[in-house]
C-alpha cells in the first residue's frame, strides 16, 4: 500500500498545527497588572465595608508574590510551602524586605470563565483563614500578584503586611 504524497495544503494545516502548539507550550506567564489592581481595589471594597484601613501597595511584596505565583504555575502546586520548603516568611526575609510586625498570605486559582477577580476574592471570602486575613484590622500593606498559564489558570497570591 503506497501512499499519496502530502499536498499543500495538508503541508500547511500540519505546519499551522504545529506553530499553534508550539505557541502555547513556550507561551510565557503572563502577569496581570490590570487584575491585580483588581484584587487590592476589591479587597480594599471589603475592608470598606467593614470600616477597616485601605491597602497600600508594596513593590517589593508584590514581586515577592509574583515569584511565588509563577513558580507555583510553572511547578504545577498550590500551597503556601513552596517545594524548596520555604514559607511566606521565608521567602519575604530572603528578599530583604524587614521591619514588619505581622505577615500573612493569601494564594488562590480558577479557571472559571469571566471575572476571575470575583471568583478568587469569593473564595477568599468563602475561607475562614482568607477572609481572616483580609479583615484583619492590623494589615496596612499588600502585596498582590496574579499570573495566567498557558493552560487558562489564573494564580493569585496576596501577601498582607503591618508595618
Amino acid at each position: 500500500m503506497s501512499s499519496a504524497p502530502p499536498t499543500a495544503r495538508g503541508i500547511a494545516a500540519f505546519v499551522a498545527a504545529l506553530w499553534v502548539s508550539l505557541t502555547i507550550a513556550e507561551r510565557p506567564l503572563m502577569a496581570l497588572v490590570g487584575q491585580e489592581s483588581a484584587v487590592r481595589d476589591r479587597v480594599n471594597i471589603v475592608r470598606r465595608q467593614h470600616e477597616l484601613v485601605q491597602l497600600r501597595g508594596h513593590d517589593a511584596l508584590a514581586r515577592v508574590a509574583r515569584a511565588h505565583a509563577e513558580e507555583m504555575a510553572r511547578e504545577n502546586y498550590l500551597d503556601h510551602v513552596n517545594p524548596s520548603g520555604q514559607n511566606p516568611l521565608d521567602r519575604v526575609r530572603a528578599a530583604g524586605i524587614d521591619g514588619f510586625r505581622l505577615l500573612a498570605e493569601n494564594i488562590g486559582t480558577t479557571t472559571m470563565p469571566g471575572d476571575r477577580v470575583t471568583s478568587l476574592i469569593d473564595g477568599w471570602m468563602g475561607s475562614p483563614i482568607h477572609r481572616e486575613n483580609i479583615l484583619n484590622p492590623a494589615f496596612n500593606t499588600t502585596g498582590i500578584a496574579v499570573v495566567t498559564t498557558a493552560d487558562g489558570r489564573t494564580i493569585a497570591v496576596q501577601l498582607f503586611a503591618t508595618y
